[in-house]
């Protein structure tokens, strides 16, 4: 009797241990209680905020002045090997080259029709021999509208040809009447010089 009175105890005591023990279920986190992760950081490759807007400036496109890419339009091989070619230009624009005795001139054609010979032989070479680049620089903040024109003219340094020719750069005004504003001699930043005159106010005609 004694016995089952100690079981009985025993029994009891275990139950009650039994029920205050928590249950391994309570701390056991399922998967819809992980903590949130810690936000990501921001985003380090985005672009930066764009600046102030860039004033507009000048530009330049091209146009060929070689014979081959321009319209024969007369010849004379018995003068002095005269010739006169029509070449496209820019925006309505075109240019007429011409060559007498080894020497070269151009003329502008505005897109109204208006012809102006810019007398590059006279003004510029002085009446020494002297030859066209191959190309017109076309300057102007709009391509449309470009304002002034910039070409290479290689003048003779002596008629006996002994000594390297002088190559300039000729910035020619587009707006009526049309005129050399500019002659740049070889040098440093010889591009960037006539650049600078073609984009200023170039409001004087050279007359020698």
């Amino acid at each position: 009797m004694i016995d089952m009175v100690v079981r009985a105890s025993a029994l009891l005591a275990s139950m009650l241990i039994a029920g205050c023990a928590p249950d391994a279920t309570q701390n056991r986190q399922s998967p819809d209680d992980t903590p949130e992760s810690a936000p990501a950081p921001a985003e380090t490759s985005q672009p930066p905020a764009p600046g102030p807007v860039a004033a507009a400036v000048e530009r330049s496109r091209y146009s060929s002045i070689e014979p081959s890419s321009c319209k024969l339009i007369e010849q004379n091989l018995e003068e002095g090997g005269y010739s006169r070619h029509r070449c496209p230009g820019l925006a309505g624009f075109a240019l007429e080259t011409s060559e007498s005795d080894l020497r070269q001139d151009i003329v502008v054609i505005a897109p109204s029709g208006r012809r102006t010979q810019v007398e590059l032989s006279s003004l510029v070479a002085k009446g020494a021999f002297n030859a066209l680049g191959k190309s017109a620089e076309w300057r102007g903040e709009d391509p449309a509208k470009p304002r002034a024109l910039i070409v290479r003219l290689d003048v003779a340094a002596s008629p006996e040809g002994d000594r390297p020719d002088i190559s300039n750069l000729v910035v020619v005004r587009l707006a009526a009447p049309a005129c050399v504003v500019g002659v740049v001699p070889p040098g440093p930043r010889q591009n960037e010089k006539a650049r600078r005159i073609a984009d200023g106010d170039m409001g004087r005609c050279r007359t020698a």
